[in-house]
């Protein structure tokens, strides 16, 4: 029979993956089965004594139509090379011409048990082997040395295998909490139920014994991260593993689910369930590996505090404990996370079996200790997911359960809901020696998103909860409106400090009316930075911490010695330099200097109509992204931007011709728009972030927020040359540009600028003309 070709087998396999009938594990098995068969067609006419066999997951069967098909072909000892490249490639070539990724190996057996005595992904991928073709005697022989070879040094492939989980857990972090999580290789994901079972493989008792479910209740969870990454899969065309916002709806649809957020909270699930089993797994096994197995009786108990112990690196309940006390939950989780230990799993199932009612009103030792769990640092996060895997954080708080899991459909965020929060609350920790109620600080922190959950604008939801939830707690009401204060403001000082002109006495003036108090202000600048941090990478730098210090100093001056005393902050030694430059020669001045994270341009001239949009063409015309700017103009008409550009790796512009064509289009010899017409039509911009929730074209024009100038705000998807086409749409409509705030917030672009009217006696655009204004920029963003 004529064996299977290339186009045959691409024909085949586009067939299996179009089905709509197969999905998951149905989908999987149909795709190693039908690898199965073309394997069989093309080892027909193997040599006596040489093996095809499947490894890894292909070896189990499965293959999502993106895996790799891993293969060995096994060959008897002292084989010409020649000929051995002879037969693997009839084998291999079919495959490649087909387009499927193969991921093919020729070994003896010794050369592959040598191999495999030393390198883990080898070792592990034989654990598991199965014969395609050829003598099965060779293949049978293999997989009887490898497991003498994994269970001759248990203690060693123990170490590596956690060491390897470790490096991946920090590179891909947790599945149930990513928004685009890896299904494959995060904390949670399918490798770490691989890993599990490569370490049973051990064939110990005690390994075993430190498994605290059997393994097979791991079996629905896994099946569902693997059929969600068959459809993943799928839908996109690509072997890709991390779940992207833009494709969770697609992958929901395919898979049967109402929408994205109900399939990514039954993904958080199954990715807990597989977290909780490794991680009390690998605790267990690491205590092992370190003692060499001689483990012997259970340790000691040590005393952690009143009713909890330690014992084998666990917390857990010590016999005399008053289990039934309200704040005893919060007691054993607290004395744990400080302990830094997990606790025990039979410890949990106890206290969930018994205990307070759902909702109760508090004690005051449970508010202590409840305000000590929060107190725990980077602890909190696991000691809190311990506790909410069997429903024992929402006992107390029921409001946790709209949060538990939550998506947040937007590239701005990392984090699920509840995960961001925790972070949050970590994050507070570093900040509780700086202000003066640390527990408002922690408890605000936990509060500030928890209206996520409900329907409506998340802050006002979230205030409308503080009465019922704190007075639970037992806090009074002068506590408690300082966290409804924190909550209702818990983006006023990002916002203002990102998206308003600091040098604008108005603004500290705005911030200190709205916050109040110098004690209420210090606690929300802990929040913020901590809130900032807990958010993702786009929010927050170095750049927004200082310019956020700067805010609050400013406000605080106002609330202590009033608006009169609010000096606009001075530009910086390096802008106030440039502007002396073109005070003395009338020149046009540029400068470029490497921040932590960014570069920095410095643009200094005789301030013109236009100048703020001709500057943003040229940067746009060499292709630099733009991530915040500041401009300044002075009474002696000297114009001065700073813009803070984002750092590609591996590519470096070239300043000095950047500088160039600067100072020729202040001068107007060079035409700017010619040039980014031309540019664009024969280049494309580099992929952003992309939102499940593409935001929407805001303009806002108001003359609330300044005495002297117009806010115009402009919200918008990030696009090429957006920051000039609005620049030169306000040109067009006669306003000057006195200062501004730029920023890309990954999906979108929060562009706001002060700007003057030249005919309005205030300098203030009139309210009619509002919508002119509005018009105008909406239409260079249309275009």
């Amino acid at each position: 029979m004529k064996p299977v070709d290339a186009a045959t087998i691409k024909r085949v396999r586009a067939q299996l993956v179009g089905d709509p009938d197969l999905a998951g594990r149905s989908l999987a098995r149909r795709m190693s089965q039908q690898a199965d068969s073309w394997f069989e067609s093309l080892a027909a006419d193997l040599p006596d004594g040489w093996s095809l066999m499947a490894t890894g997951g292909y070896a189990r069967g499965v293959l999502a139509p993106g895996s790799d098909i891993d293969v060995i072909l096994l060959h008897p000892p002292k084989q010409p090379d020649a000929r051995v490249r002879e037969v693997a490639e009839t084998l291999w070539y079919p495959f490649w011409d087909a387009g499927i990724k193969l991921s093919p190996a020729a070994h003896t057996q010794k050369t592959l048990l040598s191999l495999a005595s030393d390198e883990l992904d080898t070792a592990t991928s034989i654990l598991a082997v199965r014969c395609l073709a050829g003598s099965p005697v060779p293949v049978a022989e293999l997989n009887v040395a490898a497991l003498e070879l994994w269970r001759k040094k248990p203690w060693m492939w123990l170490q590596r295998l956690l060491d390897s989980g470790q490096q991946r857990w920090d590179k891909f972090g947790d599945v149930a909490s990513l928004l685009e999580p890896d299904l494959k290789d995060g904390r949670g994901g399918l490798r770490d139920h691989d890993m599990i079972r490569w370490a049973l493989r051990v064939d110990r008792s005690d390994v075993t014994a430190a498994l605290e479910h059997p393994v097979e209740d791991l079996a629905g969870p896994a099946e569902l991260l693997l059929a969600t990454r068959c459809e993943l899969h799928r839908v996109t065309g690509r072997a890709v593993n991390v779940l992207l916002l833009q494709d969770q709806d697609r992958v929901a649809e395919a898979m049967g689910y109402a929408d994205a957020d109900a399939l990514m909270l039954n993904l958080a699930g199954a990715a807990h369930a597989i977290e909780w089993a490794t991680d009390r797994f690998w605790g267990r096994v690491a205590s092992l590996v370190r003692s060499g197995g001689r483990s012997g009786k259970p340790g000691k108990p040590e005393r952690l505090a009143p009713g909890v112990v330690s014992i084998d690196g666990e917390a857990v309940i010590a016999p005399d404990a008053e289990v039934d006390e309200q704040s005893f939950v919060f007691r054993f989780a607290s004395s744990a996370a400080h302990a830094g230990l997990p606790m025990a799993g039979r410890s949990l199932r106890m206290l969930a079996s018994r205990g307070t009612p759902p909702g109760e009103q508090w004690t005051e030792g449970t508010r202590r200790a409840f305000v000590s769990l929060l107190g725990t640092g980077r602890w909190l996060v696991p000691t809190v997911e311990s506790l909410e895997r069997y429903g024992l954080f929402s006992r107390y708080l029921p409001e946790w359960r709209a949060v538990r899991s939550l998506p947040q459909r937007n590239a701005f965020h990392t984090y699920t809901v509840d995960h961001h929060l925790l972070q949050t609350i970590a994050n507070a920790n570093e900040f509780v020696r700086d202000v003066s109620r640390p527990d408002l600080l922690l408890v605000g922190a936990l509060m500030h998103d928890l209206g996520k959950g409900y329907p409506g604008d998340h802050t006002e939801a979230g205030v409308a909860l503080i009465d019922e939830v704190l007075g639970r707690m037992g806090f009074d009401a002068a506590d408690s409106a300082v966290v409804a204060d924190l909550v209702r403001h818990h983006l006023l000082l990002p916002e203002t400090a990102t998206r308003r002109d600091l040098s604008d006495p108005r603004t500290a003036a705005n911030v200190a009316e709205a916050v109040g108090t110098v004690s209420t202000l210090e606690l929300l600048h802990a929040l913020t930075e901590a809130d900032s941090r807990a958010t993702g990478p786009a929010a927050w730098s170095s750049w927004k911490q200082t310019l956020l210090r700067q805010l609050v100093a400013a406000a605080i001056d106002v609330i202590r010695h009033g608006p009169s005393h609010t000096d606009a902050p001075p530009l910086s030694p390096e802008l106030s330099r440039l502007a002396g430059l073109v005070a003395a020669d009338g020149g046009i001045h540029v400068e470029h200097a490497a921040a932590s994270d960014v570069d920095l341009l410095r643009i200094a001239s005789s301030d013109r109509a236009g100048l703020f949009a001709h500057i943003v063409g040229v940067l746009a015309l060499h292709g630099l992204d733009v991530v915040g700017a500041a401009a300044f103009t002075g009474a002696d008409g000297v114009a001065v931007d700073e813009f803070r550009i984002a750092r590609v790796a591996g590519s470096e512009p070239d300043w000095k011709r950047v500088a160039n064509d600067l100072r020729g289009a202040v001068s107007g010899e060079v035409d700017i728009d010619a040039r980014l017409d031309q540019r664009l039509r024969q280049q494309s911009r580099r992929r952003r972030p992309v939102s499940a929730t593409p935001p929407r074209l805001e303009v806002l024009v108001s003359n609330g927020e300044s005495d002297s100038t117009t806010i115009v705000e402009v919200r918008a998807p990030d696009a090429p040359v957006v920051l000039y086409r609005v620049t030169h749409a306000l040109s067009e409509c006669g306003l000057d540009i006195r200062s501004a705030v730029v920023a890309t917030l990954g999906h979108e672009v929060v562009d706001v600028f002060y700007v003057a009217h030249a005919k309005s006696p205030s300098g203030q655009v009139p309210e009619g003309d509002f919508d002119e204004v509005r018009s105008a920029v909406k239409a260079a963003l249309s275009s």
